[in-house]
């Protein structure tokens, strides 16, 4: 089974202020993280989207077991990076695991808890949930690749999951961070206190 991991990482960072995958996290920084995470995982291979501040990003993650695919057209949104990195992609995947960049304290078992679901429900697509409420990542059978590509701008991967409720298989897992996103200076703030908690009680 072949499982294609896609991790989105193109945005303007706008609300941030600043390119959110280049600020640090940890001993590293949240883009290295979110690769760590997801190539440690059982994933076949592992894409990074780069979009703005892509030469940054690119120097910071080159050495790293990932290919880099640059969206040319970011401004189009995230739909875009979805599309593009489908487009340049080998279509021998079986399924393709999106994953945002802007979560890094999503642990490597959630990915596999997915992983280990599509095995089970190969044609469907498999979400992870936190107190019945659906978050990301989110991993999709190839059977969707074509609609996919054929999404307009407006719409996003949450459009495929409307027009498929059957196909739909939701994994309940045992952690809130599925749901957690970084998109202003209070949320990284707020997920820098959460790593450092959870480094306390590892201790």
């Amino acid at each position: 089974m072949e499982i294609v991991a896609v991790i989105l990482a193109a945005g303007a960072s706008t609300r941030m202020g600043r390119p959110k995958m280049l600020l640090p996290f940890g001993d590293s920084t949240v883009i290295e993280t979110v690769i760590g995470n997801v190539t440690a995982s059982r994933a076949t291979h592992t894409v990074v989207v780069l979009g703005y501040s892509w030469t940054q990003i690119f120097r910071l993650i080159e050495h790293l077991p990932v290919e880099v695919i640059v969206n040319p057209r970011p401004e189009r949104g995230m739909i875009s990076s979805v599309q593009w990195a489908l487009a340049q992609m080998n279509q021998s995947a079986d399924g393709m695991l999106f994953v945002l960049g802007d979560q890094p304290l999503i642990p490597t078992w959630v990915h596999d808890t997915l992983i280990t679901a599509f095995a089970y429900h190969p044609e469907s697509i498999v979400v992870p949930t936190y107190g019945g409420r659906r978050g990301h990542p989110a991993l999709f059978s190839a059977r969707f690749r074509e609609e996919i590509l054929e999404l307009p701008p407006d719409k996003g991967l949450n459009a495929l999951l409307h027009a498929h409720p059957e196909a739909v298989y939701e994994v309940p897992v045992d952690t809130d961070t599925i749901l957690l996103q970084m998109n202003t200076p209070e949320q990284y703030r707020q997920m820098l206190e959460r790593l450092q908690q959870e480094g306390t009680e590892r201790r």
